[in-house]
């Protein structure tokens, strides 16, 4: 990792105003989402304290109770307060276990997948230069991961205090009636503990920080050797050895760090806090036992005040360190609030998009630049730092027209421009000059939504979902009791009707073995041809194919071709390709490279032309001709 990677941004300090108001949006959202979790926290926080509180006033009982017997207590009045204290023990452990093992879970379930479902929301509006962007996704990926931990931590931390405010103010009454100075002795103990635990949180958010690339990068080299989509590429090349290295790499990073935030962990936790810790302790018992020998007080009451004192302790230490875990809690939920706050560039407009009858562009540019994506700063926002990289241009000055009914052929070689083209088709991104005309309107001004939802589109990286054949050709929205011959007219026109034949479960065979181990794992062609039947099943104006036939053999791919004349000869469509046997049927060539538009014509009039598409054409029909 680079020095600049590795560098944590400065933040100001977080106000009190802040650290509340974050807080407290967490808790309002919890409330709202999962108002019972909300009410158990506070009720078992409020019964727990009243518990504890309940266990040291039997001790007290107790105690007194043994030190009285001199003077006429018997033992029957002994054994009622030791029985006593056994049922009570006895259904407060029981309450214990049925809230943690059985109801909190449940709970706690609930609100996560609440959680989520509104980041899963939030991440369809979120612009595709997100994800290409590293900085952004590494907050998006953060934001998805802490969610429901930090939420469960905030309301965990707020039901603990509600019981150690309880317990404490019960004990404190009980703890000064014994002895005034003991209790100043906690007051400064916890107050010190108070500035510890303060300075800790914020090296532990630095060291998540700086750590959480690596961890990322350690979880990327285990799916990598895990998945089974790379094992044969492991097994037949050295990508495995360029794994380890990168693994070993890794891991001297992690040790570096870890060692480097291990240190300050020893001395304020092993060292100061501990220091802290001991010597109030045996302070205080040097004190008591002083007063004892002294006849200030009788054995019962030492031992009891002892026991009342370390509960105390215990609550004031633990209450200033749930006091103190939320400046943490704040700088880790401005991420997630950061995330959720992410207003998309690629806006919707508010017209209704009519029947296409032609796409224009003109003059189109478009550069890769992530510099308008936000970065979040962990403390007062700062002004966005532009970044100093920008990618070339990805298109240049392009600009051409298509008609309703056309067949148009977009090629070129591998990095020409031509899947950003289509992006750009689909309001993945807006072009960074010129404009894009459906109908002669700027693509802009039409409902978001609505106009994609127009075009159908096979992406060459297209992907098969873990689910039924028949959900994966309808894209999820899919009813068996109505779709069902769709799906199979839609499959039959991709050419996979022979595989589906084979298959027990027809349209219903479920895809991937992710999460059923009697799941289907097609082929790449066979992947191809589920994803092509997604655009024949649906009354598509506009068809996109980017690279439609890259995974098919060249008899699968000539009858694609054949079906996609047959099925769309009334409609709209764009080919993509570097493989130029489909453009014989185009009506038109568009050829790209390096992102620009050098020619365009018939497939017999750029023959006729011998340029570039000659060239590559030429070089295509003499490698099939040597097949």
């Amino acid at each position: 990792m680079s020095k600049k990677a590795n560098k944590i941004p400065k933040r100001k300090k977080q106000g009190i105003c802040r650290i509340v108001s974050n807080n407290l949006r967490i808790v309002a959202k919890v409330a709202r989402l999962a108002p019972d979790y909300f009410i158990s926290v506070i009720v078992e926080g409020i019964i727990w304290g009243i518990i504890n509180s309940a266990m040291s006033i039997f001790t007290v009982y107790l105690f007194d109770a043994l030190d009285s017997i001199d003077e006429g207590t018997t033992f029957k009045e002994v054994a009622l307060i030791i029985g006593a204290m056994a049922v009570f023990y006895l259904l407060a452990y029981a309450f214990d276990a049925w809230y943690w093992r059985i109801y909190n879970p449940l709970l706690r379930q609930k609100l996560e997948l609440r959680l989520h479902r509104e980041l899963f929301e939030k991440s369809q509006t979120l612009d595709v230069s997100c994800y290409d962007d590293p900085e952004f996704y590494n907050d998006f990926v953060w934001a998805m991961d802490e969610a429901g931990a930090r939420a469960y931590e905030v309301m965990s931390d707020i039901g603990a205090m509600i019981h150690r405010l309880v317990l404490g103010g019960t004990l404190f009454t009980l703890m000064f009636s014994i002895d005034k100075i003991v209790g100043v002795i906690l007051l400064v103990s916890a107050i010190l503990s108070t500035v510890i635990y303060r300075v800790g949180n914020r090296v532990w958010f630095n060291h998540e920080k700086e750590a959480k690339p690596l961890w990322r990068k350690k979880d990327y080299i285990n799916r990598v050797f895990n998945l089974p989509e790379y094992s044969k590429e492991l097994r037949i090349s050295h990508a495995s050895d360029l794994l380890i290295d990168e693994m070993d790499e890794n891991l001297e990073k992690v040790v570096a760090v870890e060692k480097k935030y291990g240190k300050k962990y020893f001395l304020l936790y092993g060292v100061l806090n501990n220091l802290i810790l001991h010597a109030v302790h045996y302070g205080v018992i040097l004190y008591m036992l002083y007063q004892l020998v002294n006849g200030n007080v009788l054995i019962g009451a030492f031992a009891a005040s002892i026991n009342v004192i370390w509960r105390v302790r215990w609550a004031l230490s633990d209450f200033v360190e749930r006091i103190t875990k939320f400046p943490k809690h704040s700088l880790f939920l401005e991420k997630y609030y950061g995330f959720l706050s992410y207003e998309p560039r690629t806006l919707s407009g508010k017209r209704a998009v009519p029947g296409f009858e032609s796409l224009e562009l003109k003059n189109v540019s478009f550069t890769y630049d992530f510099s308008h994506n936000p970065k979040y700063e962990y403390g007062e926002k700062k002004e966005k730092e532009k970044h100093s990289e920008k990618s070339g241009e990805a298109l240049r000055n392009v600009s051409l027209t298509l008609k309703r009914g056309e067949k148009i052929a977009i090629v070129g070689y591998n990095g020409a421009g031509k899947t950003t083209l289509i992006k750009l088709l689909m309001r993945l991104y807006d072009p960074t000059e010129g404009e894009i005309l459906f109908n002669g309107v700027d693509i802009r001004e039409y409902e978001l939504n609505e106009y994609r939802n127009r075009i159908g589109t096979v992406f060459q990286d297209f992907k098969i979902f873990a689910a039924s054949i028949g959900e994966n050709v309808m894209n999820g929205g899919y009813d068996p009791t109505t779709e069902r011959e769709t799906v199979i007219a839609a499959l039959d026109a991709s050419g996979f009707t022979s595989k589906l034949k084979e298959l027990e479960n027809g349209v219903d065979t479920v895809l991937t073995r992710e999460f059923d181990d009697k799941g289907t794992n097609l082929s790449g062609g066979e992947g191809q041809k589920v994803a092509i039947a997604r655009v024949f099943a649906k009354p598509f104006e506009l068809i996109i194919m980017d690279e439609p036939s890259s995974a098919l053999d060249p008899i699968a791919e000539y009858e694609l071709n054949q079906a996609i004349l047959k099925y769309a000869s009334d409609k709209t469509v764009i080919f993509i390709s570097h493989r130029l046997s489909t453009t014989r049927m185009a009506d038109r060539i568009y050829m790209f490279v390096g992102g620009e538009l050098t020619e365009c014509g018939s497939h017999d009039e750029l023959m006729t032309q011998n340029g570039k598409y000659a060239e590559m054409f030429n070089l295509q029909a003499e490698k099939y001709k040597k097949d």
